[in-house]
């Protein structure tokens, strides 16, 4: 089920709507087609913005094919502008190539220029395209705050049509925000069009991992630069692409790739906590202490003295604060890395305290459990003081979240929804409907794009954000899911509960990329260390299993557009060298040698305080066979100076 959404992209808080939204997805055998019908006909009917965003959501996901037709004969014949600008803005979260081709139809235009631009784009009108976008600035505009799912549906539509000036967009932006699909499509183009000036240009400010298949095409094209340095820079790093495409890709390994630390920690544990520094865990539960842990060695270290009964713990972003919630709905202040306790709450009306969430920026605290109503609190100087109260649903709030701008609020419950609020105000912004019953535990990526709600359905929804527009759905659990985390590199979501079962995806596909058993007891709480390297995992047989994974040095380096890249960091990593791999050691040499042919005249941009290359600094041309052979180049922008310094010159 998708989220009802209005024009503006964020959801809608309309009982009606949102009953019809959920009636169309409804999946039942005896009833569910003829709800499904019946409900795409009522929203058809309505005519309005929000039904028809609904419709076109629906036209998007669903797999009847009775609604998927009364939706196309609604969303054909919308000529509204507001029609048309509601159902553009589901263009925009889902890429949908189909819904574009309607609204673009017959000289069909969003009011927006930049909608209008992406929805000629998917459509393949390019000829209307390139009349309204010819320097590609609207279509960049719209890939910036565009989710994942349109910026690989505008890579997948270029590389099919060949168009080259859409290179143009990605790269002319800031290339370290291209994702995989972007590169792996400009790499397609250029190399189909056989622009190897361009590839060649391209792969010098590319991630090693794809300048390494560029510099192969180009070496295999037989093109060669007109100077002789060049050529001879050219021919190296052709012969160590080489080398790195027959080696593996150096990666960070999922958790577990040993047996795992079991850790009796006491009666029953429910809530884990790593500190920011990555040195201490602290585990609570029912029945039991809380107690702080050794990290490195999985020693303990102590018990905080009247931390009884810990449901839920989190830590402040500066290390100097544990915060902590109990059976009695009691909000405890502990003081570290001494574990005194600082102060204490009682929150009104809750008997038990299960979520507690705090922004990466600001003192505004959340709280939540046993009782309809979440709580806001300002949090300063190791004191907190009532700020203001959401009543969030009709018996428990287990979860709570954040987004990282400190700019909204998350909460599930026992309704199933997903709700979200506005911070600091605590005004509703409308629910994410879909879960069939409780939703028991959320995660957000650390880029904050991306939300992940774990439910009593034994399903795991992702959302973007701050839309709140359905980014997939995970099955697997055979139980009830009670606890999330996502890796700090964004890069892994990590689910358990019920079943026994730590279950591991990869973002932001989805995609299972493993499972690690051994617990006796349902797990109630899992807690990733902010250094990425230990999993914990708690269960209610009192025991924890600390799980690890090996961060490889160099996978950050061959993901890293070569344009950011310093020597210094070449260095930094060259002195962990001895210990690499031989595959390791050929995509090193791979990034070496690009971050010396780019420095190779030691020199820098003019503003070096922003440590990476000016996002422009290099343009790709539209038509190479329109040009005289000195124009046919990628244009340097940016002016650049010398570095006459001693220390400039050793650094080469």
């Amino acid at each position: 089920m998708k989220s009802s959404a209005n024009p503006g992209g964020r959801p809608v808080n309309d009982p009606h709507l949102n009953a019809l939204k959920a009636r169309i997805a409804d999946t039942s055998v005896l009833f569910g087609a003829r709800r499904r019908k019946r409900a795409a006909t009522r929203l058809a009917a309505l005519g309005s913005p929000a039904s028809m965003a609904m419709l076109a959501e629906a036209f998007t996901a669903t797999a009847d094919q009775q609604v998927a037709d009364i939706a196309a004969h609604a969303l054909e014949a919308v000529q509204d502008q507001k029609l048309i600008d509601a159902v553009a803005e589901v263009v925009f979260s889902t890429g949908d190539e189909r819904l574009a081709a309607m609204i673009t139809r017959d000289g069909g235009n969003a009011s927006d220029p930049g909608r209008q631009a992406m929805s000629l784009f998917l459509a393949g009108d390019f000829e209307r395209y390139a009349e309204l976008d010819f320097d590609g600035s609207l279509l960049r505009a719209v890939r910036a705050e565009a989710g994942e799912k349109l910026r690989r549906r505008l890579a997948d539509k270029a590389r099919a049509a060949g168009r080259v000036e859409w290179v143009r967009v990605v790269a002319g932006g800031r290339r370290e925000s291209m994702s995989a699909a972007e590169w792996e499509s400009a790499a397609g183009i250029l190399e189909g069009a056989k622009r190897w000036e361009e590839l060649w240009r391209l792969a010098l400010e590319a991630p090693a991992i794809w300048a390494a298949r560029m510099l192969r095409a180009v070496g295999n094209g037989g093109w060669r630069p007109t100077g002789d340095s060049d050529r001879a820079g050219l021919t190296e790093l052709v012969q160590r692409a080489s080398a790195a495409c027959a080696a593996k890709v150096p990666a960070t390994t999922v958790f577990g790739g040993s047996e795992a630390q079991v850790i009796r920690a006491g009666t029953q544990i429910h809530s884990l906590a790593v500190s920011p520094d990555s040195t201490l865990l602290f585990s609570g539960g029912y029945l039991s202490d809380l107690r702080s842990w050794e990290v490195h060695s999985g020693d303990p270290v102590g018990v905080l003295p009247g931390g009884k009964d810990v449901l839920t713990m989190t830590t402040t972003p500066d290390g100097k604060m544990l915060i902590t919630g109990d059976k009695g709905g009691r909000v405890k202040l502990w003081r570290l890395p001494s574990g005194t306790m600082v102060d204490s709450y009682v929150q009104p009306g809750a008997r038990r305290l299960l979520a507690l969430a705090l922004p990466p920026a600001g003192d505004l605290l959340a709280t939540g459990g046993y009782g309809k109503r979440v709580q806001l609190w300002h949090l300063s100087s190791g004191t907190l003081a009532r700020a203001v109260t959401l009543e969030a649903d009709r018996v428990w709030v287990p979860c709570l979240a954040t987004s990282r701008d400190g700019k909204m609020l998350i909460s599930g419950g026992q309704s199933g929804r997903v709700r979200l609020w506005h911070l600091p105000t605590g005004a509703p912004i409308g629910d994410l409907m879909g879960h069939s019953d409780h939703v028991s535990c959320l995660a957000i990526t650390p880029d904050g794009a991306l939300l992940a709600s774990g439910s009593y359905d034994n399903s795991i929804r992702l959302w973007h954000l701050p839309s709140g527009s359905p980014a997939g759905v995970l099955s697997g659990h055979t139980g009830s899911i009670l606890s999330l985390a996502i890796t700090p590199d964004g890069k892994l979501l990590v689910s358990a509960g019920k079943d026994r079962v730590v279950r591991m995806w990869h973002l932001p596909s989805g995609a299972p990329a493993g499972e690690l058993r051994g617990h006796q007891g349902q797990i109630e709480c899992l807690a990733v260390s902010p250094d990425g390297l230990l999993l914990a995992s708690g269960a209610v047989s009192g025991e924890m299993r600390w799980w690890r994974r090996r961060l490889s040095k160099i996978e950050t380096l061959v993901n890293t557009p070569v344009g950011q890249l310093t020597p210094a960091h070449v260095r930094k990593t060259e002195v962990s060298s001895k210990r690499f791999s031989a595959d390791e050691r050929a995509w090193l040499d791979l990034v070496a040698a690009l971050v010396r042919w780019r420095h190779r005249h030691d020199v820098e941009l003019v503003d070096p305080s922003r440590g990476a290359p000016e996002a422009r600094d290099i343009e790709l041309i539209d038509d190479a066979s329109a040009l005289r052979p000195e124009e046919k180049t990628l244009r340097q922008d940016q002016p650049r100076k010398k570095r006459n310094s001693k220390r400039g010159r050793k650094g080469r």
